[in-house]
């Protein structure tokens, strides 16, 4: 395993391979760096990953305008760092999530690998170690063939040994192909299925993004509606005082004509009263002209009737009617 390999360095790697539009990966950082092993690079590029929401951040993408008052820019200030938080957290969240699940996969299959990867070489020991004893037994056969020509029946049972042992070797050679090829198949399911998993994360990264996108898009369109309903509130406000100075001015003429209302109808009152008084006056000088009149008839009548019972002359009866009449 390398040493030197330093978080610093991992991230350098990561920011120089994002900047070149390539999604940092453990291959991709050992390139970079020329060095590392994956399990000293892994936790490292995992920890990237968690800060780079946060290393994204663009603070200051939300500013109102002059006129709207300044406790309404800092709520609305509010509002935006609060969705923005929510889409960064809920990003992070998913983006960490499918990472540690491809990770977790890749360490697996990794794993089965290794197991595999050690039972071929624990066989092909084996069969190295089979193939030692025969070489042994073979030089031994011929030792016993050289110095103990005689003894055919040891040459003929170390012989057949050999063949057994040769049975064995080969068995054990098999074994260990067969090994090595399942060891084989299984690195390469491993690393193909780290291959889909990198292309899932990659996938999921873009969704991630597309959305971040659309929820920023929606926090601005808020933001938007959210300024033309104050600004529509600030001119329904000046309305409305417009509305109160025109309704203080009416009531204000509304009670200066009252006032003169009032004054014109104490004036009238006062004249009424005095037609009354002047009409009451008439009525009791009418009344005594019509009770003169009357008396005058009676009179009259009386006199009359007086004169009709002397039986006056017709012509000094006349005038003394007219002289009463007068």
């Amino acid at each position: 395993m390398a040493r030197g390999i330093t978080e610093s360095d991992v991230f350098k790697a990561c920011d120089a391979l994002l900047l070149e539009g390539a999604r940092p990966t453990i291959e991709r950082v050992r390139q970079a760096l020329g060095r590392g092993s994956p399990n000293t690079i892994s936790p490292m590029l995992e920890t990237w990953f968690k800060h780079l929401g946060a290393r994204i951040k663009d603070p200051g993408a939300f500013s109102a305008p002059a006129a709207i008052p300044d406790p309404v820019l800092q709520a609305a200030q509010h509002f935006w760092e609060v969705a923005q938080a929510d889409a960064r957290r809920d990003v992070d969240e998913r983006v960490r999530d499918g990472l540690a699940a491809a990770v977790a996969n890749v360490e697996a299959e990794k794993e089965r690998a290794a197991i595999a990867e050690a039972a071929a070489f624990s066989a092909n020991t084996r069969a190295n170690h089979l193939q030692a004893q025969l070489d042994e037994l073979q030089a031994a056969l011929e030792s016993e063939r050289i110095h103990h020509a005689s003894t055919a029946a040891k040459a003929s049972a170390a012989s057949e040994r050999c063949d057994a042992l040769q049975t064995e070797v080969l068995a054990a050679q098999q074994a260990a192909a067969e090994e090595r090829a399942r060891a084989d198949k299984a690195i390469a399911l491993a690393d193909e299925r780290a291959a889909g998993a990198e292309r899932r994360a990659a996938l999921e990264i873009d969704r991630e993004r597309v959305l971040r996108t659309k929820a920023e898009k929606a926090t601005e369109s808020v933001a938007k509606r959210f300024e033309a309903a104050l600004k529509a509130e600030v001119t329904a406000m000046g309305q409305l005082t417009a509305v109160e100075d025109r309704l203080t001015q009416h009531r204000l003429e509304s009670s200066r004509r009252e006032e003169e209302l009032l004054a014109v109808t104490g004036r009238l009152e006062t004249r009424a009263r005095a037609l009354e008084a002047a009409l009451s006056e008439a009525n009791q000088l009418l009344s005594r002209s019509t009770a003169s009149e009357v008396l005058a008839e009676q009179i009259v009548a009386k006199l009359v009737a007086v004169d009709e019972k002397r039986k006056e002359p017709a012509v000094p009866s006349r005038s003394r009617k007219k002289k009463a009449a007068a």
